[in-house]
C-alpha cells in the first residue's frame, strides 16, 4: 500500500530517518498495529504483549506512524475530478462520537446527551469519500461546522435539515399548523433515497471500533485516525 505515497520519498525511508529514539519495530509491523488499534480499539497493554514492547512506547510508535499513514491515504479536498453530472449527486452529512466528559463542558451534544467531536464528509453516489471536515465539538451545529469547512457544493447536492440556511437541497420540514402536502412527501422520500449513501458510509467507518466506541485518547489526535480509516475504507474500494 505504500506505493501511493505523493512524494519520492518512501515511508520506510521517513520512518527509518527518526532517530531520536531506538524503535524496535519495522514500518511493517507498526503498521500492522496501527490497523490492529483502529479495527478493533484493543487496550494498549494488549498491544505490548502482542508485539512485544513496553505498553508506554506505544503512543510514540503510534505518533511516529500516523503522519506517514495520513500522507498515503491522501483525501481530496476538491471536486475537480468529477464530472458536472457526479458533483451534482454528492451527498454531505456529519457524525457525533462519544469522548471522555471534558472539565469545561466544551463539547456537550444535547442531541447525544453526551460528550461528543463531530466530523463531517462529502460523499458520490458510489459511496467514495471526497472531503473530511476537521474534527469540532459536539456542540458545533452542522451549518457552522459545513460553513468552517469551505467546501463548496453545487445547489442540488443533499443534506438533512442540518444545513438549513446552506444552500445545500434539504428535505421538507413539517409543523403543526403546516403538515406536508402528498408531493412534499414523496420529495421527502425520493430525497432519503438519495442521500441513504452517506448512512452507509458511516455504518462501513463504524465497523473501525475506534470511530464506535467511546474515545479514549487524546482529541487532538483524532482527526487523524478519522483520515486514516476513511482512506482504508476508499482504498479497499478500489
Amino acid at each position: 500500500m505504500y506505493e501511493h505515497s505523493k512524494t519520492q520519498t518512501t515511508p520506510k525511508d521517513i520512518y527509518s530517518s527518526i532517530r531520536h529514539r531506538h524503535y524496535k519495530l519495522t514500518l511493517e509491523e507498526t503498521s500492522a498495529m496501527l490497523l490492529l488499534y483502529t479495527r478493533a480499539y484493543v487496550t494498549h497493554v494488549f498491544l505490548s504483549v502482542l508485539f512485544d514492547v513496553h505498553d508506554s512506547a506505544i503512543c510514540r510508535y503510534f505518533a511516529r506512524i500516523r503522519p506517514i499513514i495520513e500522507t498515503i491515504f491522501d483525501l481530496p479536498t476538491k471536486n475537480s475530478d468529477l464530472s458536472e453530472e457526479e458533483i451534482l449527486k454528492l451527498v454531505v452529512d456529519a457524525t457525533e462520537q462519544r469522548t471522555e466528559r471534558r472539565k469545561n463542558g466544551c463539547g456537550y451534544s444535547g442531541k447525544k446527551k453526551a460528550h461528543t467531536v463531530k466530523t463531517q464528509i462529502v460523499v458520490d453516489h458510489r459511496g467514495t469519500i471526497r472531503h473530511v471536515s476537521k474534527s469540532v465539538p459536539g456542540n458545533v451545529h452542522d451549518k457552522k461546522l459545513f460553513d468552517q469547512s469551505g467546501v463548496i457544493l453545487p445547489d442540488k447536492a443533499k443534506g438533512d435539515l442540518g444545513y438549513l440556511g446552506t444552500n445545500l437541497a434539504i428535505p421538507f420540514k413539517s409543523s403543526k399548523l403546516h403538515p406536508l402536502t402528498q408531493r412534499q412527501k414523496d420529495c421527502n422520500t425520493r430525497h432519503s433515497k438519495r442521500r441513504i449513501i452517506v448512512e452507509h458510509v458511516f455504518a462501513s467507518l463504524k465497523a473501525f471500533r475506534i470511530l464506535a466506541d467511546r474515545f479514549r485518547g487524546s482529541l487532538a489526535h483524532y482527526h487523524q485516525y478519522f483520515l486514516i480509516v476513511c482512506g482504508l475504507r476508499n482504498l479497499a474500494r478500489t
